[in-house]
């Protein structure tokens, strides 16, 4: 599929669901993935995915799994059978109780996510670097046909650009490295230099001194046919102010605030 007519290139303000939701539902969970579906039919599910030892794509964050599932491992050192036994909603708090804890919440694998919900668009942000991880991830989506409804990113260009060797016509995120150039290329008004990525530009508002979002460059994404997503927004006065700036998007950890904001603003023009 050509990136320049793929659906998450069309036009509207999208909620990005920051690892399906995590400050509403455990993180990185079949659970957070339908609280996300649930809210409206064009929210993008956010995944992180990791590589067991067994070579079975989840959906994890961390390279180890003590911070959400309160044991010790290392996925890509444990088999899918053992990790599935861990209980993935062990840390998740809500109101000061642990809701989530002993309740049958796992971690589950890609291909469950994204066969459990068919139609819905996702982020696959890539963790891992295990030498397969490019072909598994590439053979995944095609092995679904979810190309249309799906952005690959990875912090790792080696990632990145293989998959984008083996499938241009995908959609992919600009990596880390492609968006700082960018940003350095813009300062000094050299945007025309400046790598393309022919598909959406995942950016924090700022990082550190860095202030990475920009007028300009929100103009020049958009002119490239690109979209402009901004992570991680938590507060929902936020929102009002980034999308009249132009931003196409805002990933959060809380989808059903934000998606409820957004409904309020509907009939407010930019």
């Amino acid at each position: 599929m050509s990136s320049r007519r793929h659906p998450l290139l069309s036009d509207g303000f999208r909620i990005i669901a920051y690892r399906g939701g995590a400050a509403e539902q455990p993180e990185n969970t079949l659970e957070a993935f339908q609280h996300a579906a649930s809210l409206a039919s064009d929210v993008v599910i956010e995944l992180d995915v990791q590589r067991t030892a067994d070579g079975v794509l989840v959906a994890h964050h961390d390279e180890d799994t003590w911070r959400t599932t309160g044991a010790r491992g290392r996925v890509a050192e444990l088999p899918y059978p053992a990790l599935a036994r861990l209980d993935a909603g062990f840390a998740f708090e809500a109101g000061g109780r642990h809701t989530h804890r002993g309740r049958g919440v796992r971690i589950p694998t890609v291909d469950d996510a994204l066969a459990s919900f068919p139609r819905h668009p996702f982020v696959l942000d890539v963790h891992a670097t295990h030498p397969q991880i490019a072909a598994d991830v590439a053979a995944l989506v095609a092995r679904h046909d979810a190309a249309s409804r799906v952005v690959i990113a990875s912090e790792a260009p080696r990632v990145v650009g293989a998959i984008r060797s083996a499938r241009p016509g995908w959609l992919f995120a600009g990596t880390s490295r492609e968006v700082l150039l960018r940003v350095l290329l813009e300062r000094a008004r050299l945007d025309a230099l400046a790598p393309r990525t022919g598909g959406v530009l995942m950016i924090p508002e700022r990082h550190g001194a860095l202030q990475v979002l920009s007028r300009r460059g929100l103009r020049q994404a958009h002119a490239r046919g690109e979209r402009v997503w901004v992570w991680v927004v938590e507060r929902v006065e936020d929102l009002a102010r980034l999308r009249d700036l132009g931003v196409d998007g805002v990933f959060t950890p809380r989808p059903a605030a934000f998606v409820a904001a957004r409904a309020a603003l509907a009939d407010r023009p930019r």
